[in-house]
């Protein structure tokens, strides 16, 4: 297996991070798709786990970028770790939720609705209003989604714990790769 991944890594090093952004865009698109067609409406930990896969995806794409001149080899790597923090964080943040949901713990002081009355008043305004601003205020501690007992954030805690598995073995691997070398 560390085989294959070396030959991998030697021939196209830009695989593994492109597998990095895809998986970011994947998950992403979920989140959007529920959101706005699913109309399960994000509260503010939600938000807040979406975070890590855009930046990861910025981060990857600049390594596989990178991957590309062979010369920058420990550029890539260190692309890769950043990436592997990044999920590391998306995972404190999502067990955080699963906390909030689960009533271990109480939220943050956004997370109980304190935005609510932060509202738009189109009464007596002539101009139209955005309608990505009027979506209903949601509480941390209520799941809109569940599938097996497990909400949405229990699921992002394993796809960020994964990915994060996933970017941390990629840089490991490749650094022992280019210390041989």
């Amino acid at each position: 297996m560390i085989g294959l991944f070396n030959r991998t890594d030697e021939t196209w090093p830009w695989v593994y991070p492109l597998a990095i952004v895809s998986a970011c865009v994947f998950i992403s698109s979920i989140a959007l798709i529920s959101q706005y067609v699913g109309g399960h409406h994000p509260c503010t930990l939600c938000i807040a786990q979406r975070t890590p896969y855009v930046v990861a995806a910025i981060v990857a794409g600049a390594a596989a970028y990178i991957g590309r001149d062979n010369r920058r080899s420990a550029e890539r790597i260190m692309l890769l770790g950043v990436c592997a923090l990044t999920f590391l964080y998306g995972s404190v943040t999502a067990f955080e939720h699963i906390g909030v949901e689960q009533e271990w713990w109480s939220g943050t002081l956004l997370c109980d609705g304190a935005m609510s009355g932060f509202g738009i008043n189109l009464d007596g305004q002539r101009l139209g209003a955005n309608p990505l601003f009027s979506v209903p205020e949601m509480t941390c501690s209520k799941g809109t989604w569940q599938l097996f007992g497990l909400s949405m954030a229990t699921y992002n805690l394993l796809a960020n714990f994964a990915m994060m598995l996933f970017s941390a073995t990629v840089a490991l691997l490749a650094l022992l790769a280019a210390r041989r070398a």
